[in-house]
């Protein structure tokens, strides 16, 4: 049985001039326990409005979502979304940051401090836990915004393009320091990106949107060993397969562009 189960949906907006905009149409996938999940697809195809209706942030139009067999009719406490913006509480520390969740559940402070240590020394913050937010670099908030998330228990994680504003180097690192967490706390992930090295790099499974309205048109199994090589002709082959498949979905939108 799925643990996340999406099944037909659609998203139909209202645009400025009161027309109707379709976001999503007729999507439908299924998520493993314990998978990590990666979506790719091009800008503006609907990847963001995806995830906030998995986390129960909007309703769909059509269509129903079920996690762990249980309809998502609102906004759903067993999933966190990171978003690409860290969100941090600018005056709070580290661990009242990551400790947030846990303060609004009443959870005793000395209780949630240890917990909010433990995540924290997870993502290898360990030494900051009293800075502020502007003292720290933007790979630096975006592992407490991490951290946070972790603490917060959820049984899904949902990340959108929480590494898009950093710097390749350190972009890679936290890549890295990703999958680490999550081989050791075995969450699911949802992870949307437009990166494909990215997608190759952390996935068991990538899922290709398209756009015009957003759907998933294929699905890729990632079977590369891990930590996987970015250089090896296994990666490069699976970066060629879907930087074609993109290609495609490109030429196919100019074509209906121009009808």
């Amino acid at each position: 049985m799925s643990f996340l189960r999406i099944n037909n949906i659609g998203k139909t907006f209202l645009g400025e001039r009161k027309e109707k905009v379709i976001a999503l149409s007729d999507l439908s996938f299924d998520c493993q326990d314990g998978e990590f999940l990666c979506i790719v697809g091009p800008t503006g195809c609907g990847k963001t409005t995806l995830l906030r209706l998995i986390a129960g942030l909007e309703r769909p139009s059509v269509g129903d979502i079920a996690l762990a067999n249980t309809p998502v009719l609102g906004l759903n406490r067993e999933t966190t979304l990171v978003f690409q913006q860290y969100s941090l509480f600018p005056w709070r520390n580290v661990i009242d940051n990551v400790c947030f969740s846990l303060e609004m559940k009443k959870i005793p402070k000395k209780t949630r401090y240890l917990k909010a240590r433990k995540f924290i020394d997870l993502v290898g913050l360990a030494g900051f836990e009293k800075a502020l937010p502007y003292e720290l670099s933007g790979g630096m908030q975006q592992r407490v915004a991490i951290a946070r998330a972790l603490a917060h228990n959820p049984k899904l994680l949902l990340l959108d393009e929480p590494f898009g504003a950093l710097d390749e180097r350190t972009r890679h690192r936290l890549q890295a320091e990703l999958l680490g967490v999550w081989q050791k706390e075995r969450k699911t992930v949802v992870f949307v990106t437009h990166n494909i090295d990215e997608a190759i790099f952390l996935a068991s499974r990538i899922l290709i949107m398209r756009d015009r309205p957003g759907r998933i048109d294929y699905e890729i199994k990632v079977d590369l060993p891990r930590p996987r090589d970015r250089r090896s002709p296994g990666f490069l082959k699976v970066h060629i397969k879907i930087r074609e498949i993109l290609e495609q979905i490109l030429t196919a939108n100019n074509k209906e562009s121009t009808l």
